[in-house]
């Protein structure tokens, strides 16, 4: 059911302005309007920011966090703490970014450091402090790289001149050298190296050996790592409290919607135009005398040229439902909701699609016990809910054909009512009778609509017509019915040629009109074979589960002789059935959501839906992690 709407307009003084915004979001009933030549909205840059540094710390506080429970716990939290304590918080917040950009930074030391450890291993035999390494008056100093292959070279160079060297640690770039050549000879010592490819390298000017610059910086490095283990266990202590860090999430979340809230302020005053449900007026009445008592506040009926927002009120079978309608488009307020008819035909189209009882127990299991432990929100929440319902036609449907997880059974004797594999034709036929009354429950619809309007006439012309047509062309395929039918289906062509056209004055031009409308029955005989996917889904899923059986049964062979090859066969075919079963299942699922919207869309709500609207979104509370606040 569409409820009606009310336009609200409320004026307070500025001084008021925060208070007023702040009992809206608590009643959470006000869809605030806005217009773009006057309307204004604070400036929520800071809390954005602050929406980045929540998620951030929550995220990296996931690995210190202990593994959820398996039945998820509400979290509750008052209302009187939600709005206030903040700052608290953010100290905590303010704690975790300390730490993490701590650890990041000796994190960042330490790669340093272990790139210096690397650069120095290769001297730490060298004895010289690294500041003494220097040229004296008769000789040369030089420290460096040369490839192993060319040590021989390098002695003989060396040896050729008198020079004396020291072969030091080897690395990824050769061997380290130590040598010192007289001061004449060490031009033609170091072109001869040239040719060796030697490398020359310049060592700090340290008053250290490269053996202490090692242990100094090991020892830094280690500090450094002890330091990263005691801050790692503080983002611990801190993970305990991350609730604390998603309550301050919602609270931020909340706060930037509520500072985006459209308003027009002027000099003394701040004005706020919504829509609320005409039901829910005294809560917002109740909302603003607490904000202030100066204000003014009035509600009227919405002006011709306007269009409100949309709220359906449903009971709890059709409310899931109304998911497939909204990713379609909301309905416009002056139609007829159309979630109660799409419901029920919604459901009887997935479970015959599914067709298998064992498949539905599963279905209504799983997302019955989903929906008790992970407590999901929102349209997750509706989208379990509506997948759990449908397991109970699956069900339904799977007794009916006699379809128990793809083998044929029949518990306390019940006999299938038909098999789709066996008479693939009957289960045709079928699919086009389902189809054929889904559309006419398209039409009822729109009669009805027709009818809230008064116009008895479009309900004769344009609904029944089409009825009886359809209707009657499906009763002479019945050899009993075949008169009966031939005279409906020409009843309703004479009231589709006479009246579809009665717009026009001009008969010529009222029957032409009428004889073209009549030409749109080969687009409902198109819809109505549409509906054949419903035989080619159910017997594709059947097809599949049968496949999977048969190879599970051939792996398991026969068990008239248990040994042990026996189980080793049985577990590889219990692999199989599980494996293929969940495969099919799922893949069964998406198929029957997918195809089942699919007829929704194009054959049911083209009949008589607009979905012109848009969907009620009050100012509220953003809650992203608490599922309920508590509200004295």
């Amino acid at each position: 059911m569409i409820v009606p709407m009310k336009k609200v307009q409320i004026v307070v003084l500025k001084e008021d302005h925060e208070q007023l915004m702040l009992n809206l979001q608590k009643t959470g009933e006000v869809m605030l309007i806005e217009h773009p030549e006057i309307s204004q909205k604070s400036d929520a840059t800071s809390e954005e920011i602050m929406l980045q540094r929540t998620r951030k710390s929550l995220n990296l506080l996931k690995k210190y966090r202990e593994k959820p429970k398996l039945v998820k716990e509400l979290n509750k939290v008052d209302y009187d703490d939600f709005v206030s304590n903040i700052n608290q918080r953010i100290e905590l917040l303010e704690k975790i970014e300390t730490t993490y950009e701590e650890i990041q930074r000796l994190k960042a030391d330490n790669v340093t450091l272990h790139e210096t450890l690397k650069t120095y291993q290769p001297w730490e035999q060298l004895t010289v402090p690294l500041d003494k390494i220097v040229n004296t008056r008769y000789a040369n100093l030089h420290t460096g790289f040369i490839e192993s292959r060319f040590s021989e070279d390098f002695k003989r160079i060396l040896d050729s001149h008198g020079s004396e060297c020291e072969l030091l640690g080897k690395t990824y770039d050769g061997q380290a050298v130590f040598f010192a050549n007289y001061y004449t000879d060490d031009s033609l010592v170091m072109e001869g190296l040239r040719g060796i490819n030697f490398v020359e390298t310049s060592l700090p000017k340290l008053p250290l050996t490269a053996s202490q610059l090692l242990s100094e910086k090991e020892a830094q490095y280690q500090s450094n790592q002890e330091k990263i283990k005691e801050l790692e266990e503080a983002l611990a202590q801190y993970a305990k409290h991350a609730d604390e860090l998603e309550i301050l999430t919602d609270q931020v979340a909340s706060i930037e919607v509520r500072k985006t809230a459209p308003v027009i302020p002027t000099d003394a005053t701040v004005y706020v135009e919504g829509w609320v449900r005409h039901d829910r007026v005294d809560k917002v009445i109740k909302a603003v005398k607490e904000a202030t008592d100066i204000f003014d506040c009035e509600f009227c009926d919405p002006l011709p040229d306007e269009l409100p927002p949309t709220a359906t009120q449903n009971n709890r079978f059709v409310a899931p439902f109304e998911i497939i309608t909204n990713m379609f488009a909301a309905p416009s307020p002056y139609e007829v909701d159309p979630n109660p008819m799409m419901s029920f035909w919604y459901w009887i189209i997935f479970g015959i699609m599914m067709g298998d009882a064992g498949y539905g127990l599963v279905m209504v299991l799983f997302f019955g016990l989903f929906i008790k432990i992970k407590k999901p929100k929102g349209n997750s929440l509706k989208l379990f809910q509506l997948l759990m319902y449908s397991g109970i036609t699956t069900v339904i449907w799977g007794v009916i054909f006699g379809s128990y997880f793809g083998f044929s059974w029949k518990p306390f004797g019940l006999k299938p009512v038909l098999v789709p594999m066996e008479q693939p034709m009957n289960m045709l036929i079928l699919s086009l009778v389902l189809g054929a009354l889904h559309i006419f429950g398209g039409l009822l619809v729109k009669a009805y609509d027709n009818f809230r309007k008064k116009d008895i006439l479009a309900i004769f012309s344009d609904q029944l017509s089409w009825m009886l047509l359809i209707g009657g062309i499906g009763f002479m395929f019945l050899p009993q019915l075949t008169n009966i039918g031939k005279y409906l289906a020409i009843a309703g062509a004479l009231i589709i040629v006479l009246f579809s056209g009665r717009s026009n004055r001009n008969i010529v031009k009222r029957i032409g009109s009428g004889l073209y409308t009549l030409y749109g029955a080969t687009g409902y005989m198109s819809d109505i074979l549409s509906y054949s996917r419903i035989l080619a889904l159910s017997m594709s899923s059947g097809v599949i589960a049968f496949v999977m059986n048969l190879l599970a049964g051939m792996v398991q062979g026969d068990l008239s002789t248990f040994t042990f090859m026996t189980i080793i066969k049985i577990l590889f075919a219990m692999v199989i059935y599980f494996v293929g079963h969940v495969f099919n299942l799922a893949m069964g699922l998406l198929s029957a959501y997918v195809h089942a919207s699919r007829l929704q869309y194009i054959e049911f709500f083209g009949k008589f839906y607009e979905g012109s609207g848009y969907a009620f979104t009050p100012l509220e509370n953003k809650l992203t992690y608490i599922d309920e606040l508590n509200v004295n």
